[in-house]
């Protein structure tokens, strides 16, 4: 690391410090503490960019290392995240540096290509769907394996300690699980969904080894990363997964030097490519395996762009559930009578309503008056995702929506000052 380097990955630092230990922060992770712990009705609320939004307002990077780049990268993203989007985001009072570590596939054959939407996004993409018919094609599908660059680890975890040096508290950790790791995805992506949902229909005995299959992996995996020290607790804004939402909580912990395990920590499951099955077929081919997985965690958030309403008698069985993704899809009405009241919901706006090619605060108020009232025997956070349109020519528009939320919700608190 040059001195030129060092000092500005240094000036970064402290700015970011700044932020998460100001009061700001204090006020953010107190709302989501108690709105987590079902304690008080807060309405947290986190704007989330998949369009071009930050790259076209965060500042251009000056490292010349390229481990230094990458961390200013992120320092970068944070910092832009917390001065241009005046939501509840957390910045945590840790810095997490994450194992370093490699994984092989699932299947030599699977081939996954990606598509430009011509805006800087490639989230689109399709495979060449290996497996045409499960009893022929299992053997073609093998346990993952995953290695450990610790020395790569370690060289990323000394630059942060020099950076973050008498600011923050620098740790190694993973946030995130594979245990979560879809399984709905991963058939899908071997043979499509059409061929999946064929199969459920007409080979049921066969979708049911696939999915046992890709379950036992998740879990061996997970396992390991237990057996290998990997995981952080994960309750503090620090991750990793769950669509947009925040687990902040005074819930999951573990004993002062004691090694954290996964039932210390906040999990998340979903099934996104399972919304055209009906919710006795989810019961039948999912929940034995979600299940399993859902155990693995003291508390768990499911669902990500799946509708639930329909699914939420089977759901709330999971063991832990405490959160669930409530899309555009969903049918509020339904949801208010299968959803119990300690279950909250993660209430995903239309997007549109926000990074359209126009922008009408009234309709979008309404739209989210509508789930305040609807669900007013609920818990209700708003996670805007799937804002794949976003620009940075669009500041405005989130300030008013950070603005009208509070107003809506009547709480201010957390409002950067």
């Amino acid at each position: 690391m040059t001195a030129k380097d060092k000092q500005r990955l240094r000036d970064l630092a402290g700015k970011y410090a700044e932020y998460a230990f100001g009061e700001t922060m204090n006020e953010r992770r107190e709302k989501w503490r108690l709105h987590n712990r079902l304690q008080e009705k807060t309405f947290p609320f986190h704007i989330e960019d998949n369009g071009s939004y930050f790259s076209d307002l965060t500042p251009p990077l000056e490292c010349e290392d390229d481990r230094c780049r990458q961390l200013e990268g992120r320092l970068l993203h944070t910092l832009t995240a917390y001065e241009m989007i005046n939501d509840d985001r957390i910045i945590p009072d840790r810095f997490i540096v994450d194992w370093r570590t490699s994984m092989t596939s699932i299947c030599d054959e699977l081939n996954i290509r990606h598509a430009d939407n011509g805006q800087g996004s490639s989230l689109g993409y399709e495979t060449n769907r290996p497996i045409a018919d499960i009893d022929r094609d299992m053997g073609k599908l093998k346990k993952r394996e995953i290695s450990l660059d610790a020395e790569e680890t370690d060289r990323h975890a000394e630059l942060a300690k020099e950076v973050f040096a008498g600011l923050l508290p620098v740790e190694v950790g993973r946030p995130s699980s594979l245990y979560s790791h879809g399984i709905t995805n991963k058939a899908v992506d071997l043979m499509g969904m059409e061929g999946l949902y064929l199969q459920m229909a007409m080979n049921p005995d066969a979708v049911h080894r696939l999915f046992g299959f890709l379950a036992e992996d998740n879990l061996a995996l997970g396992q390991w990363e237990e057996d290998q020290g990997l995981l952080t607790l994960n309750h503090d804004g620090n991750q990793g997964y769950c669509s947009g939402s925040s687990l902040f909580s005074d819930e999951t912990s573990t004993a002062a030097g004691e090694q954290v395990v996964s039932t210390d920590r906040y999990g998340y499951l979903e099934s996104q490519e399972s919304a055209g099955v009906s919710a006795d077929m989810f019961d039948e081919f999912l929940m034995p395996h979600f299940s399993k997985l859902a155990a693995k965690f003291k508390l768990l958030k499911f669902g990500c762009c799946e509708a639930v309403h329909n699914l939420m008698p089977v759901l709330k069985r999971l063991p832990g559930l405490r959160k669930v993704s409530v899309t555009p899809w969903c049918d509020l009405d339904v949801l208010v009578e299968t959803c119990p009241a300690d279950i909250i919901w993660c209430r995903k706006p239309i997007p549109l309503k926000l990074c359209g090619t126009t922008f009408d605060p009234d309709d979008l108020r309404a739209h989210l008056q509508e789930t305040l009232d609807r669900g007013a025997s609920h818990f209700i956070e708003f996670v805007y995702r799937d804002t794949n349109l976003l620009t940075g020519e669009m500041t405005d528009r989130v300030a008013q929506t950070c603005d009208m939320i509070r107003d809506l919700t009547g709480r201010p608190e957390g409002s950067r000052h």
